[in-house]
């Protein structure tokens, strides 16, 4: 599929939006957060996939944000004629249900280029929005701890993070030793990416397992008690710092390492 990049806010080039739910609540609430910002342009709204489908082919949107409430099996057939010609968010319910997590990858694998869950944040919306009009895939936080959770249960990971989470605890009260007197590696609570030459915070790293434990900005505000702006300036310094593209890259490195939702102080030997 090969569509002109628009960047939202260049008023030339207004990226045209079509969204499909089965909820009229719920659309409306989509199209007043897509119309809260510069640069896009809603060019219908849908209650079925026949009907959405039927839109798409005469307004030939650059963009669907289409909900699959309810997992219509026709889903994946309609999001595949839509991906011809548009890219494609799906919104899912996610209930923590290995089903749901099924439907995420038929969803990405049918053509969608984004994915997020329906009681996704603004913010969220907003960031998967403009990453989707791009042709980059991404998606919410939720969405993306449930596909690290499954990354883990399926390489056999569970178990043995359980146990690496509670050394790590066990460290953080011994003074950095692991049971038998082992002492904590660093290599534990960082990406293989990571060069050592720029070392994270103490901040950043509480950061880093927040995002880990699929919090968003605005929830590690509140729970660190800091500004969301001061929480994008530390997301952006760990990107850079580990030299990963993103937050989902972050949080599944960050979790392969044994960390699930909580990081303590590194102790080095």
């Amino acid at each position: 599929m090969a569509l002109t990049d628009c960047r939202p806010g260049d008023e030339r080039k207004a990226v045209s939006v079509l969204i499909a739910d089965s909820s009229p609540l719920f659309r409306s609430g989509i199209r007043q957060s897509i119309e809260s910002q510069e640069g896009f342009n809603i060019v219908g709204e849908a209650g079925t996939l026949e009907h959405v489908i039927s839109l798409a082919q005469q307004k030939t949107p650059q963009a669907v944000i289409l909900g699959l409430s309810g997992h219509d099996p026709k889903a994946w057939e309609a999001i595949s004629t839509l991906a011809d010609r548009s890219r494609v968010l799906a919104i899912i319910d996610i209930n923590g249900t290995r089903e749901t997590l099924a439907h995420v990858l038929k969803a990405f694998l049918a053509g969608a280029v984004g994915c997020i869950d329906r009681l996704a944040t603004e913010e969220e919306l907003t960031y998967v929005v403009n990453n989707v009009v791009l042709g980059r895939p991404a998606v919410s936080s939720v969405v993306a701890k449930a596909l690290v959770d499954e990354l883990l249960r399926t390489q056999g990971f569970a178990e043995a993070i359980g146990e690496l989470a509670a050394y790590t605890e066990s460290a953080g009260e011994a003074g950095g030793n692991l049971p038998g007197g082992d002492s904590l590696p660093t290599s534990m609570v960082v990406p293989d990416k990571w060069d050592g030459k720029e070392e994270l915070t103490d901040r950043e790293i509480e950061v880093l397992a927040l995002i880990a434990g699929g919090k968003t900005n605005r929830a590690i505000a509140s729970q660190l008690s800091i500004s969301e702006k001061t929480v994008k300036n530390h997301v952006s310094s760990i990107l850079r710092k580990l030299r990963v593209d993103g937050r989902t890259e972050a949080a599944v490195w960050a979790v392969r390492r044994g960390l699930p939702g909580r990081l303590g102080p590194r102790t080095h030997a």
